[in-house]
């Protein structure tokens, strides 16, 4: 293993194992970097003799913490932590050593700040600070930006400090709240993805040093995708957010020429809507040219839901059902169920309709006596079999806003003890389409009379978690003042399965207009 020039050299085909040096190793980065680490390699063979390797394939698994050259230097990133394997490969042996780039930095937001202060062990114990997020909160690891809000303590500053096994983060402020700016934030949860960041106020009151208990915020591993339809009061109709990006005007007012609500999107883009209110003109129109396939004044229906394959348009007016080719805009027949049944919603196999079925009533929003969830079995062809009843809330309590999950196994729904309009203690549940299972959101829900209405589901994710959208009246920290937003929760149906409440506290979706009344967040791909 010696060469002519006292050097050595490598016979690749005898190694047994490539080791690297140093074999674990943490670093701290930060705004200005850090100084750059040297490893090694070094070959093992089968006679015991080691012997350091000049060259070999460096690489690095996870280049947003830092980057290796040829020659085995790693220089870590000056924007962002995270964890990430360096490897050393030879003839198709690897060696492997684990680096962990934490990325620390101080925000000082006023000059008058001293972070001295803030030294040491605090002198007391602040308690029920925080106003937002909520403790223990799942967010995608797309999410924008959080707005971290607490109350106002009258102290000279503040400090938030954001920390994990990858990030270091304190923000020093007099303000009562910070919002990450769009490149800080991505890089704090794409560090942090699949795991959880811990946050931390502290303030300075009348010269102690005084400290919140940290709460939770979970980042979920992936991206959540698609984006969120729902109507505004700002202007008469839709908006839309693709989730994590900006909102634009879906289909207002202003474009419809008259108002437009209470609507439904179809898997190939057709969207189906209510002019002017209750009981008042359907409409339907192709999402890539806005043009009708049912227009105003001609037909009728209050809560709308598509077929999966989009043949299909079954509609509710004053407690009967109606059914149209959704292709054509054809009106094919209607049908009554002993009593009433509204808020229909159709199961992503196409198989089945849950509907909130009443004793009877007049308006499809609103009724006095009970309402169950039943299931009907989708004959084909716009044809429908005998309800069953899936769910009966008990007396003095009703069921309905019912929707599928994208996989067809729950079924998310509210239930209130009032007429089922606008009711302030609505909460939202869910079902398994076999009954079997049937668990309040208490994460979800919260606390209080908050009005969380309309529960819809976001797409189908590559994870074990998925997402629920819903209407609330609760104060997003000391922004809102009780008007509805959206609001965000994670749902993990294997606590659903086990009976146990699947949701995390919510998020306010992020990008809305906080001065408006936002409604019926459809989700879609």
């Amino acid at each position: 293993m010696f060469a002519c020039n006292g050097g050595f050299s490598v016979d690749g085909p005898g190694i047994v194992e490539i080791s690297v040096d140093p074999l674990e190793l943490e670093i701290e980065t930060g705004p200005l970097g850090t100084t750059p680490v040297q490893f090694n390699a070094t070959a093992h063979y089968a006679e015991g003799s080691v012997v350091p390797l000049p060259v070999v394939e460096w690489g690095v698994s996870n280049r947003s913490a830092g980057e290796i050259d040829d020659s085995g230097l790693f220089t870590p990133s000056s924007t962002n932590g995270g964890v990430t394997w360096i490897t050393a490969e030879l003839d198709g042996i690897i060696g492997r050593a684990t680096v962990n780039v934490l990325y620390a930095e101080a925000i000082v937001l006023d000059e008058s700040i001293d972070p001295e202060q803030f030294a040491g062990e605090p002198f007391s114990a602040l308690t029920d600070s925080w106003l937002y997020p909520e403790d223990g909160v799942n967010i995608p690891r797309n999410t924008p930006s959080i707005s971290f809000m607490w109350k106002d303590l009258g102290a000279s500053a503040y400090r938030l400090r954001l920390t994990s096994a990858t990030t270091d983060l304190s923000v020093y402020t007099t303000e009562t709240r910070w919002n990450a700016d769009s490149a800080l934030w991505p890089s704090i949860t794409s560090t942090n993805a699949g795991g959880s960041i811990e946050a931390e106020l502290s303030a300075i009151v009348d010269g102690a040093y005084l400290a919140e208990k940290p709460i939770e915020v979970h980042v979920n591993r992936m991206d959540a995708n698609g984006e969120i339809v729902y109507w505004s009061t700002s202007v008469g109709g839709f908006k839309a957010i693709p989730y994590g990006e900006e909102s634009y005007d879906f289909l207002t007012q202003a474009q419809a020429g008259r108002c437009v609500a209470c609507h439904v999107i179809s898997n190939e883009g057709t969207m189906a809507f209510t002019y002017d209110g209750g009981n008042q003109s359907l409409g339907v129109k192709r999402l890539s040219d806005f043009s009708d396939i049912i227009p105003a004044d001609t037909q009728y229906a209050n809560f709308k839901t598509f077929s999966p394959d989009s043949d299909w348009l079954l509609g509710t007016f004053e407690g009967k059902f109606r059914v149209w080719d959704a292709r054509t805009g054809t009106f094919m027949h209607e049908f009554t169920v002993a009593g009433g049944g509204t808020h229909p919603d159709w199961s992503p196999d196409g198989s089945q309709v849950v509907f909130s079925w009443t004793d009877g009533h007049a308006a499809d929003w609103s009724w006095a006596g009970p309402g169950r969830l039943a299931l009907m079995d989708h004959l084909g062809d716009g044809q429908f079999g005998t309800p069953t009843v899936l769910i009966d809330p008990g007396a003095g309590k009703k069921a309905y806003y019912p929707t599928w999950s994208p996989d067809g196994e729950w079924i998310a729904y509210n239930v209130s003890t009032g007429d089922a309009y606008d009711d302030p203690d609505a909460e939202v549940w869910v079902v398994s389409k076999d009954g079997q299972h049937n668990v309040r959101l208490d994460f979800a829900n919260n606390e209080g009379q908050l009005t969380n209405s309309w529960p819809r589901w976001g797409p189908l994710p590559d994870d074990d978690v998925l997402w629920l959208t819903f209407a609330s009246k609760r104060f997003y920290g000391d922004i809102t003042a009780g008007n509805p937003q959206i609001w965000v929760s994670a749902f993990d149906p294997a606590l659903a399965e086990a009976d146990q409440d699947p949701s995390w506290p919510a998020f306010w979706l992020p990008n809305q207009d906080v001065t408006t009344s936002n409604h019926i967040p459809q989700w879609t791909q």
